[in-house]
């Protein structure tokens, strides 16, 4: 009876609706049924952190959310109901900075996954939809195991779902956690078509247990150099870098588009914006925007070359010359990586200019779709933006 009542109340809201409608004294949250079958939140409070509650047909909730005035309005979701986890581990989604903090501790540290300090914001403010699952151990409260996905269209509105971050604590390995939280972000895709860059050492995984199975011929490689062997090239005849500014950014997204058939324009204009990037565009002699391209300070002391898109090696080694130059304290950090398609021929020849010879490189990821490949010109990108949620 209640349920139908709270039906009632939002029958005439669409239900992929995620806001807030709020009265002098009461808010009242509709949250998606992609979670959890359409229900409703009402906040009893409009000026203190509080706990509210949340009814469907099967289960309760309740939930933690800040000041009215304040954002995001939901700070923690538990789903362990949902999800049936081992007794000791909660679920949340989207969860707060601190939290993530501490993920982005150990993927520095096991992994070498370094992000941007705003990477998480960016994710959860620039994407149609985005949803990052948490397990935490409730005795330390701390991080166990995270999954990412992200929703993006196409030009025509075809729904491309990413999924990213896919990681447990090595402790808490083979114990059936991260597992379920995979299948739960497969749960929101459904029958849509899904990508995720795969690591050599899981991408079969992904093809059989989870119809990961379309995939290029070719790998991604990762390459690593030392900041202190970093050289600024030359800059090359008949180009001019410069910084973005506010009205280049309709040109640069036409660009862009030439590269990926996603309407990204509010991520990569967010991703190029956001502090700790040294982001530049190329131009050639007539003025046509002919790449553009970034450097990330990120966590570790890392410098992460993402994205890289140029018509040529010699538009790429402008913006390498260019956004080198712009980074402060160059020899403060203590590398460059880059990941990039292993169909570009030209990397390598760029990446040992850059490094006078000196840099790494090897095998680290399949780029893998359920349903339909997506074709980007490979040739064209000399550092592929990121893999978790940025197909190129």
């Amino acid at each position: 009876m209640f349920t139908s009542l709270l039906h009632g109340l939002v029958r005439n809201i669409p239900k992929d609706l995620c806001g807030s409608m709020h009265s002098n004294h009461t808010e009242m949250v509709v949250l998606s049924d992609t979670m959890f079958n359409y229900f409703v939140v009402i906040v009893q409070s409009e000026s203190s952190v509080d706990t509210i509650s949340l009814f469907d047909n099967n289960n309760f909730f309740e939930l933690s959310v800040c000041p009215i005035s304040s954002s995001p309005l939901i700070k923690t979701m538990g789903v362990t109901a949902d999800l049936n986890m081992r007794k000791g581990i909660k679920v949340v989604l989207n969860p707060t900075q601190e939290y993530f903090d501490q993920f982005q501790e150990w993927i520095t540290e096991t992994e070498r996954w370094n992000y941007r300090r705003a990477e998480y914001k960016l994710w959860c403010t620039a994407f149609e939809k985005f949803w990052l699952y948490m397990a935490i151990d409730e005795e330390n409260d701390e991080c166990v195991s995270v999954v990412s996905l992200a929703l993006q269209r196409n030009s025509d509105g075809k729904k491309l779902y990413s999924i990213g971050n896919y990681y447990c604590v090595p402790e808490w390995r083979g114990k059936g956690i991260s597992n379920k939280l995979f299948v739960q972000v497969m749960k929101h895709v459904g029958k849509e078509n899904c990508t995720l860059f795969g690591a050599v050492e899981m991408s079969s995984l992904y093809a059989t247990r989870f119809n990961f199975s379309i995939m290029n011929e070719y790998w991604h490689n990762f390459a690593d150099m030392d900041a202190a062997d970093l050289v600024i090239p030359a800059m090359p005849n008949g180009f001019t870098c410069k910084k973005i500014e506010e009205n280049d950014w309709e040109k640069l997204h036409e660009y862009d588009e030439t590269i990926c058939d996603l309407n990204r324009r509010k991520y990569m204009k967010s991703n190029l914006s956001t502090a700790g990037t040294i982001a530049r565009l190329v131009t050639n002699e007539t003025g046509k925007i002919v790449g553009f391209g970034a450097i990330k300070m990120a966590t570790g002391n890392e410098l992460i070359l993402a994205p890289l898109y140029a018509e040529s090696f010699d538009a790429a080694t402008a913006l390498m010359a260019s956004i080198l130059k712009g980074i402060p304290n160059l020899l403060s950090f203590t590398s460059l990586i880059t990941i990039y398609p292993d169909a570009n021929n030209d990397v390598p020849r760029l990446l040992s200019l850059i490094s006078n010879d000196n840099f790494d490189s090897h095998q680290a990821y399949r780029h893998q779709f359920t349903k339909e490949m997506m074709d980007f010109p490979q040739h064209k990108i000399y550092g592929t933006d990121e893999v978790s949620h940025s197909p190129c």
